[in-house]
C-alpha cells in the first residue's frame, strides 16, 4: 500500500480512477478533457492545473484534497501545524450558545492586539503561530458578540470576521475543505452583524473559495458579479480600501475565469483589474480587509492564469518582464515563485523550476511546504533530471517526498 505522501498527484489520479472502475479513456470523455492530458497526468509527465483536478475530483466522486493528498500530515513535524485544528472545530462549533454558556471575555481593546498580532503572522505565512492564537480569538471574541449590544457589538462582530477570514486562510492551507465551509458560514453571519458593506464583500470573496473546489467556476463568477454590483451601491467611501478591496474582488475573477478555460473573460477581468490599479498611488500593493491589490499581486495572477490556459510563451514572458515591489507579502511572493516554478516544469525547464522552487521555500517555508502546487512541482522535477542535483534531494526531504516508496 503505497504512502500517499510519497505518490505525486497524477498517481492519486490513477488510484481513484481504477477505484470507481473507469478506463483512462471514459474519465478523458467525462471530464472533457483529452485522452493525452489524462495519460501525461498520470504517468507525472505533467503537472495537473487545478482545473484539471477538479474536473477529475467532480467525475470520480472524491475532493481535491483526496487527489493531492492534502491534509499533510504524514511527518511528526507536520504535527505542530495541524494541532490547533481541533480547538478551532470546537470554536466554530460553539457560536450560536446561548450569552451565559461563554467566560466574560477581555476587553475588546485588549482582544484587538491579538488579533492583530495573528494577522501579522498570516501576513509572514507563520501558519503554526496563527492556530495557536485563532482558536481561542473565535471562542473569545464569539462571546463579545452575544454579550456585547450596539457598538460595542458590531466592534467585535468586525474583529471576529477577521479572526474567521484568518481561520480561511489556515483551513485552505491545511487542507480541511469540511472545515472551510463552516467558517465561510460562520463569516457571512458576522460580517452582516458588522454593518461594513466592505467585510459584507470579503465575506462573499472568501465563501466562492468552496465553488472553486467544486469546479463551480461560472456560479463562483456569478457571485463575485453580484458581491461588486452590492459593493458599490452600498459602499459609503471610494478611497484606497474600496479600490483594494474592488480590486482584490477583480483578481479572483482572474482566477475563475482562467480555471473555466474562458481565455476572453480572464483577459476582461485582467483589464478591469489594470483599469482599478490606475487609481492607486504608485500602484503599490496594499492590504485592505485582508484582499492585496497592486501592481505585484496582478502579475501573479496574470502568470498563474497563463499558467491554467496553457499559455506557457505568455507567462515566461510576464515572469522576465516583471520585478516584483517591495510591497508584496511573502505569502504572495512565495505564490510568484511556485506559478512560475509550474511554468518551467511544463516547458520543460528543470534548472529554472528548480531555482523558482527555493526561492518559494526561503520566502515563505510554511505555505511553500503546504501548497499541493509547490509539491507535484518538486515531484515531477525529479523526472526531469537525468541526474537529481542535491538541492532538489534536499527539498524532496524537506517537503517529505520519498519517491522510493
Amino acid at each position: 500500500m503505497p504512502n500517499p505522501g510519497s505518490e505525486h498527484t497524477g498517481a492519486r489520479i490513477k488510484r481513484a480512477r481504477l477505484n470507481a472502475g473507469y478506463t483512462q479513456r471514459e474519465l478523458a470523455e467525462h471530464t472533457y478533457l483529452s485522452l493525452g492530458t489524462i495519460r501525461k497526468v498520470e504517468q507525472g509527465e505533467r503537472l495537473p492545473t487545478v482545473g484539471t483536478l477538479t474536473a477529475v475530483a467532480r467525475v470520480l466522486h472524491v475532493t481535491v484534497e483526496d487527489l493531492t493528498g492534502q491534509p499533510y500530515r504524514h511527518r511528526p513535524q507536520d504535527e505542530q501545524v495541524h494541532a490547533p485544528i481541533a480547538g478551532i472545530r470546537a470554536a466554530l462549533r460553539h457560536w450560536d450558545l446561548p450569552p451565559d454558556w461563554f467566560d466574560r471575555p477581555r476587553p475588546l481593546h485588549e482582544v484587538r492586539t491579538d488579533v492583530t498580532t495573528a494577522l501579522e503572522y498570516r501576513s509572514a505565512g507563520r501558519l503554526s503561530r496563527l492556530g495557536q492564537l485563532l482558536s481561542g480569538l473565535i471562542e473569545e471574541l464569539t462571546a463579545s458578540v452575544h454579550q456585547h449590544e450596539g457598538r460595542d457589538r458590531r466592534q467585535a462582530a468586525r474583529l471576529l470576521s477577521f479572526t474567521y477570514d484568518m481561520a480561511h486562510t489556515l483551513t485552505y492551507r491545511l487542507g480541511y475543505p469540511d472545515l472551510r465551509g463552516q467558517v465561510e458560514d460562520r463569516l457571512r453571519w458576522s460580517a452582516g452583524l458588522a454593518d461594513d458593506p466592505l467585510l459584507v464583500a470579503l465575506a462573499e470573496y472568501d465563501r466562492v473559495q468552496t465553488f472553486k473546489s467544486a469546479h463551480e467556476y461560472d456560479a463562483g463568477l456569478r457571485i463575485m458579479e453580484m458581491a461588486r454590483r452590492r459593493l458599490v451601491e452600498e459602499a459609503t467611501t471610494r478611497g484606497p480600501e474600496y479600490i483594494t478591496v474592488l480590486g482584490g474582488m477583480r483578481l479572483r475573477d482572474v482566477t475563475l475565469a482562467s480555471r473555466l478555460g474562458d481565455p476572453a473573460a480572464t483577459k476582461h477581468h485582467i483589464s478591469e483589474a489594470r483599469k482599478l490599479l490606475e487609481q492607486l498611488p504608485n500602484q503599490d500593493d496594499r492590504r485592505h480587509y485582508r484582499l492585496i491589490f497592486g501592481r505585484g499581486n496582478l502579475a501573479i495572477h496574470e502568470v498563474q492564469a497563463s499558467v491554467e490556459l496553457a499559455q506557457l510563451e505568455d507567462a515566461e514572458k510576464t515572469i522576465r518582464s516583471t520585478v516584483l515591489p517591495a510591497s508584496v507579502t511573502p505569502t504572495r511572493r512565495s505564490a510568484w515563485h511556485v506559478h512560475a516554478a509550474r511554468a518551467y516544469v511544463a516547458a520543460g525547464r528543470p534548472k529554472k523550476a528548480l531555482e523558482e522552487l527555493k526561492e518559494a521555500r526561503a520566502t515563505a517555508p510554511q505555505i511553500t511546504k503546504y501548497r499541493p502546487m509547490a509539491r507535484d512541482a518538486a515531484t515531477l522535477l525529479n523526472l526531469q533530471f537525468r541526474h537529481v542535483p542535491e538541492d532538489l534531494r534536499a527539498l524532496n526531504s524537506w517537503f517529505g517526498i520519498n519517491l522510493s516508496s
